[in-house]
């Protein structure tokens, strides 16, 4: 049996200590880290949801281009059914214009029917005036809603791509961290 002398049992506490701080130490580290991937993790969380709000602002912008392309078909049926009704009244003044040169006696009775087509016609270009004009606005709306959603849809990517750039990150650090945990646990 031999005696463990002073000095050997000095080393042995000293290394005893010291190994103690070295695990002080990490398992310090360890919690920062865990906080840190904690920290990463809610944020994560967050740009999911930031995301899905996004993708959900796209689905409602198509959602506006389509019914803004359906009343933009439903004003160019409108217009292209006033300009029917202006080529009819065309036509018309121009029966009517015949018939006030041909038939003079009756010429006051059509001269009240032409007045009152002229005022339907001037009505009707009055009408596809202002068709034309919301058909303009629409088609301005339309364009600003296109580009709204394009600008959206840009942003939903890059956050996208972020969030993917945190899930590396994230797998890295879980990486790190499983070992440290188990020699946390060891010790």
């Amino acid at each position: 049996m031999s005696i463990v002398s002073e000095n050997e049992m000095r080393e042995f506490f000293q290394r005893l200590i010291d190994s103690v701080a070295e695990l002080s130490t990490q398992a310090s580290k360890v919690e920062g880290l865990v906080e840190q991937v904690q920290r990463l993790s809610e944020r994560l969380d967050n740009l999911q949801q930031e995301n899905n709000n996004l993708q959900n602002q796209i689905a409602d912008a198509n959602n506006t281009v389509a019914r803004m392309d359906s009343e933009i078909n439903s004003l160019r049926g409108q217009v292209d059914n006033e300009r029917a009704v202006t080529n009819n009244l065309r036509e018309t003044l121009i029966q009517r214009d015949d018939r006030v040169v041909n038939l003079e006696n009756s010429f006051r009775t059509e001269q009240d029917a032409h007045r009152i087509t002229l005022s339907e016609r001037d009505d009707a270009r009055q009408k596809i005036s202002e068709v034309e004009g919301y058909l303009n606005t629409t088609q301005d709306r339309l364009n600003n809603t296109i580009n709204e959603r394009d600008n959206w849809r840009n942003k939903a990517d890059d956050l996208e791509r972020e969030a993917a750039d945190l899930r590396q990150r994230l797998a890295r650090v879980q990486a790190i961290l499983q070992p440290l945990q188990a020699v946390a646990e060891v010790a």
